[in-house]
């Protein structure tokens, strides 16, 4: 038996690790090793290159569920549901991919002699951002230095010096918090795993319980 997680990049694979470690969850059925943990997550470098190994994977046939995370970026969660859609059609029969779009929330696909797929889409499988918006959810809402974060950014902004576009400006603000902590600058998923998110946010759960449904644990 064989389960794989696909990713865009290394920020996702270590802030998304280290959250379901600091949340206690256990490491999928085979791969219960923290030295087999990397076999379990597969990176695309980017959404083109998460598709590719996505269409890939639907033809190991030792695999038997497949998570996908990635970023809305600008077009949306639905637009990037239809991207991989597109790829999911070429093994999927359209019954079930219809069904698929119907569901609210993270999708999950599931048909006899196909693996069980689960999509998240960053942020919250509804709007445009990053993985940044997702984390910044994660933040307390009484830290006042993420409050002075975003009033710095939102400055920048109104400056005609700046070169930051709209897109980005959870990127700054989410990256500025960092800066600003007694240890700067540290990675998402060091940062997880120090304590500076919440990582027992609502905002994690529903992630986490994304997660426990789409992949197989030991019992």
């Amino acid at each position: 038996m064989a389960q794989r997680l696909i990713v865009e990049g290394d920020n996702d694979m270590h802030a998304l690790t280290n959250l379901c470690m600091k949340r206690g969850l256990k490491n999928p059925l085979g791969y219960e090793g923290g030295h087999k943990f990397n076999e379990f997550i597969k990176k695309g470098d980017g959404i083109e290159g998460a598709l590719k190994v996505l269409k890939a994977s639907l033809d190991e046939i030792s695999l038997t569920n497949i998570g996908i995370v990635v970023d809305a970026d600008e077009i949306g969660a639905e637009g990037r549901w239809q991207s991989i859609r597109n790829v999911l059609a070429e093994k999927y029969s359209p019954e079930t991919l219809d069904a698929a779009e119907a569901q609210t929330g993270p999708k999950y696909i599931s048909e006899n002699g196909m693996p069980f797929i689960g999509i998240w889409v960053m942020p919250d499988n509804m709007n445009v951002g990053f993985l940044e918006h997702f984390l910044s959810h994660l933040i307390p809402a009484d830290q006042l230095v993420w409050s002075h974060a975003i009033s710095t950014v939102d400055d920048l902004y109104t400056k005609s010096f700046n070169i930051l576009t709209a897109a980005k400006k959870a990127k700054a603000e989410l990256h500025t918090w960092l800066a600003w902590q007694e240890e700067p600058g540290k990675p998402f998923g060091i940062a997880l795993k120090a304590g500076y998110f919440d990582h027992q946010s609502p905002a994690a759960d529903h992630f986490v319980d994304w997660f426990t449904q789409t992949f197989q644990f030991a019992a």
